[in-house]
């Protein structure tokens, strides 16, 4: 953990009391949820978005609580500010109680940067069959993703991308999903396409970068990708999160077979050049700066 102090229901308390019993069985056994913020520069990026799914994702997996609208983006603001942050992931957890309201946490953790070349050259992604469950949902029950990421990291890949039962790539293990053709981006022409939202969690990254792009009048489509499409070699894909904003894939390796690789389209830079000025108006735009910390209250 970074800074000091981390929160527990609202209140700040020193890092070094932070503790958890074996016998926590909520816990342990993975009956909750979480958010994942980026904080750059003082700046918060889009609390009440994750505000938002964070209570989504309590009520699908029925969680009963305390929170109400604004109070964690406001307990987000105050733990930065205690820890003087400016740069720093900072995460939320939420442990479900059978007979009182949930415990929720915010502590923050180093932040994480992709290399610079990646945004050039993209990343390989391993690709392996598995669903989530409750995919609407930010739960942390994450034994597939685990499972999955240390594959992935194994075989030297950035990430895995899930393959659900008919066949079709859905998201990443914290990674969300667009794909172009990538004869007809390369060429300026066709649109970008993303799985459909009830396969796969609604990144926030997802739907601000649909938000800026339809600002550009280029608007996302919602379509499956079939796995043989994936390794056709014609479609060019992206994934994006929170930390990393949006990155090209360049290979994927396959459940069996060789890699592919895949057409890098200049397109892509032009999605991530929308972005990064999508970011850079959010960042100017209206705010509250309190002690070096600003939110977009």
């Amino acid at each position: 953990m970074q800074g000091a102090y981390y929160c527990h229901n609202g209140e700040l308390k020193p890092v070094d009391e932070a503790r958890f019993a074996l016998d926590d069985i909520e816990l342990t056994h993975g009956y909750g949820c979480y958010e994942t913020l980026k904080l750059r520069d003082g700046l918060v990026y889009f609390p009440e978005f994750h505000e938002e799914r964070f209570l989504r994702s309590l009520s699908i997996l029925g969680i009963g609580h305390t929170l109400s609208p604004g109070t964690l983006v406001a307990a987000l603001g105050g733990l930065a500010r205690a820890n003087g942050l400016r740069d720093a992931n900072l995460k939320v957890l939420a442990i479900g109680r059978q007979h009182r309201p949930a415990d929720w946490y915010i502590l923050a953790l180093p932040p994480i940067i992709p290399a610079p070349l990646a945004y050039e050259r993209g990343v390989a992604c391993l690709l392996f069959r598995g669903e989530r469950q409750f995919p609407q949902a930010k739960s942390l029950s994450l034994l597939l993703s685990t499972i999955a990421y240390r594959k992935a990291l194994a075989e030297g890949c950035y990430d895995a991308l899930l393959i659900n039962g008919r066949g079709e790539l859905t998201e990443g293990t914290r990674m969300n999903l667009f794909y172009a053709d990538g004869a007809a981006a390369t060429a300026g022409r066709g649109p970008l396409y993303t799985p459909p939202a009830q396969d796969a969690l609604e990144g926030i990254t997802r739907r601000t970068l649909m938000d800026a792009l339809a600002a550009d009048g280029f608007p996302v489509v919602e379509r499956p990708l079939r796995l043989d499409e994936a390794l056709s070699g014609r479609f060019g894909l992206m994934v994006s999160s929170t930390s990393n904003k949006a990155l090209p894939v360049c290979r994927l390796l396959p459940p069996d077979g060789p890699p592919v690789d895949l057409p890098l389209p200049g397109f892509f830079s032009a999605v991530l050049r929308s972005y990064d000025e999508y970011l850079r108006r959010y960042a100017r735009g209206p705010g509250m700066l309190d002690e070096g910390v600003q939110s977009s209250l």
